[in-house]
């Protein structure tokens, strides 16, 4: 083998080739990579006052037209420029203005203006817009929820869900400019139902979103129970007074009504976690109807639901009168003096909680007597009381009392302390009808027992 120094001097240049091949292919690669645009960076700044965080623009409206100016951007400059940085540096200033045109007409219908434009060209490409607030702006929101009905209970029980939803608009939305009513639709739509979905109460409804946008924007949601989801189905209420008339309580019982009924349909999701609320605002509606006030009149409600049904529980009493009539007739005649009929009547003054000076009356319309009497009542709650007094006709003391066992049914007593009135004293198992009308098993002291309809006005 012939070996020379012309042949190694070959082989070294072949190796010294493939390094510089080696270490400058990624050099080029790269080179050829800075030649496009891979990135884009948009910078949103504010002109004048709202330079120095005077624009009070919400976040989610400037994440909005942060997101579309960066996809306008990107379109003009990587899809129909191809990214190619030679030709964006070579041409800028034109491609400026044409971007500039763009934007200003989208900013336009926003309602911002566009003061200008530095396009910071490179593989990332910041796009500096500087902005000014052009158009009216969103000062306030107006929140109505709309369900069940829309008694004023209910809205008293979403109110402070309308308040909740109203201040998440002002958080994120306050001082957006309304020009273009689509997109501040869209963007009060989405708060909203970001919101609502944090509230579970709601969560068996369907709702709209209805945007009227404005200076004060309103904004009405719909809601509407989902198929399929259990509701109530039925109310109860019962309504009970030791001191008013039941005529006197009519409207009071009347708007209970309308408002337990508007609850039929609802979710029993939704009555459950708001019971506690609903609870409230038919209390306050209670004590504030002009009936009652008139009465200077308390009361004591107790809502509750069971299953499918709920029900409303309410005492009420006067703080200064007592007023109480009772009219009844037997079933059949258990009378030799002819008694099948009584009426019973009650009134006084309470000259301080829970004590009535009294005076009541008994009256047989068919042997045409009746037992007059004065004493003192005590009064326990709205259902038990025990009265004593002076009864002229009879000439003897006399004594009455009342106890509730459920809220269906009472016991009751009237008693004349001689021996020649048993026949008219008498102990009674009452069980009420509908709150107004009553069926009565009594007892005389003689020992005859019988039953009797009755009705208390």
């Amino acid at each position: 083998m012939l070996w020379t120094g012309r042949g190694m001097m070959n082989r070294l240049s072949i190796v010294a080739l493939v390094w510089m091949v080696w270490i400058i292919a990624p050099l080029f690669a790269q080179a050829q990579t800075e030649t496009k645009v891979n990135t884009i960076s948009i910078k949103l700044e504010f002109a004048g006052d709202a330079a120095f965080g005077g624009s009070g623009v919400g976040p989610e409206t400037m994440a909005q037209l942060e997101q579309a100016l960066q996809d306008t951007v990107r379109v003009a400059l990587l899809e129909q420029l191809d990214g190619d940085l030679e030709y964006i540096v070579g041409h800028q200033s034109a491609v400026v203005q044409t971007l500039g045109d763009v934007i200003n007409s989208a900013l336009a219908k926003r309602g911002f203006g566009l003061e200008e434009l530095v396009l910071d060209a490179g593989v990332v490409t910041t796009v500096t817009v500087r902005l000014h607030l052009a158009g009216e702006r969103v000062q306030d929101f107006d929140v109505s929820f709309s369900l069940l009905g829309d008694t004023p209970a209910v809205q008293s029980v979403v109110a402070c869900d309308e308040e909740a939803v109203a201040a998440e608009l002002y958080t994120t939305l306050a001082r957006t400019p309304y020009g273009d009513a689509r997109w501040l639709s869209g963007l009060v739509r989405d708060t909203v139902e970001q919101r609502l979905a944090g509230m579970a109460v709601y969560s068996d409804f369907d709702h709209a979103v209805l945007v009227q946008p404005g200076q004060t924007t309103k904004v009405l949601i719909t809601f509407t129970p989902r198929a399929g989801v259990l509701t109530v189905s039925d109310y109860k209420l019962h309504l009970r007074s030791m001191t008013l008339l039941n005529a006197t309580l009519a409207p009071v019982r009347d708007e209970l009504a309308h408002y337990l009924i508007s609850l039929r349909g609802a979710p029993l999701s939704f009555v459950a976690g708001r019971l506690g609320e609903i609870q409230q605002a038919l209390y306050q509606h209670v004590i504030n109807h002009p009936t009652l006030a008139r009465h200077c009149a308390d009361a004591n409600l107790e809502l509750s639901l069971s299953g499918c049904v709920i029900a409303a529980d309410v005492d009420v009493d006067s703080q200064r009168y007592l007023t109480a009539l009772t009219a009844r007739l037997a079933l059949w005649d258990y009378s030799k003096q002819d008694l099948e009929g009584r009426i019973s009547a009650r009134a006084g003054v309470l000259p301080r909680a829970g004590w009535a000076a009294l005076a009541a009356v008994e009256y047989f319309p068919s042997a045409g007597e009746a037992y007059p009497m004065l004493g003192v009542e005590r009064l326990f709650d709205a259902r038990s009381m025990l009265a004593a007094g002076w009864d002229f006709n009879a000439d003897h003391p006399r004594f009455l009392g009342q106890f509730d066992v459920t809220p269906q049914a009472y016991l009751s007593a009237d008693v004349i302390a001689g021996s020649g009135y048993k026949q008219i004293s008498e102990i009674a198992l009452h069980c009420r009808i509908r709150d107004v009308y009553e069926l009565q098993l009594t007892s005389n002291l003689e020992g005859e027992v019988f039953a009797a309809l009755a009705a208390d006005f």
